[in-house]
């Protein structure tokens, strides 16, 4: 059954998939293990707890006497501090504040997961069974559990977004930061041949944003 916990709000951590709770290989979270974190509300209060990012159902989850819950009313949250880092909430999910640039840099972490088995052939698998496990997941609470069953593969994802206007636009190619940036379309092409930018790098992607900034 799904665990969801509608307090005054949680939150959530950051790394890239991980190892080592208990010996555990945290394959669909974004930490290597459940952290103390501080929660900022908009409400002016704070809170600590220990949590984790979920990238499966894009939920903060909480440990609590030993069981994993998911929080509820991400909404009520203004921000995030776990190990230095900042995460902010947004679009149903929660993004790492890379850059607070005139144009913020965001990460956002997510994971699929792929059954063995699922296969349907000729190199395809099918969407629709990979959702109708993960409801299932879900359901059973399984999805929020350190290790998922055996049989289950989790294809890691991660993709910026530049918050503009109050948008989150797709920020994963010179195309892309053109039309956010089109006065300085020619200068993010040097830039990006020049220094080899790797579009799915948080460090390359920070330097090249503060980079545009400064130009």
């Amino acid at each position: 059954m799904r665990h969801i916990i509608c307090l005054i709000g949680v939150v959530f951590i950051l790394g890239m998939r991980g190892v080592a709770q208990d010996g555990v290989y945290l394959t669909h979270y974004v930490f290597d293990q459940f952290q103390k974190g501080k929660i900022f509300f908009k409400s002016g209060s704070t809170q600590e707890v220990s949590l984790n990012y979920n990238t499966l159902t894009a939920e903060m989850v909480y440990e609590d006497g030993g069981k994993y819950l998911a929080m509820g009313e991400p909404e009520k949250v203004d921000s995030v501090v776990i190990a230095g880092r900042v995460f902010i909430p947004g679009d149903k999910k929660f993004y790492e504040l890379l850059c607070r640039c005139a144009f913020p840099l965001l990460a956002e972490y997510s994971s699929s997961i792929k059954e063995e088995g699922s296969n349907l052939g000729y190199g395809m698998t099918s969407n629709t069974a990979a959702a109708t496990t993960l409801r299932s997941l879900i359901q059973s609470g399984g999805a929020y559990n350190l290790k998922l069953p055996d049989g289950f593969q989790i294809v890691a994802k991660r993709e910026h977004w530049i918050l503009s206007g109050g948008q989150y636009r797709p920020a994963g190619n010179v195309r892309q930061l053109g039309h956010i940036y089109p006065a300085k379309k020619e200068f993010i092409s040097h830039w990006v041949k020049d220094h080899h930018t790797d579009f799915s790098s948080n460090d390359d992607m920070i330097a090249l944003i503060q980079a545009i900034d400064k130009n």
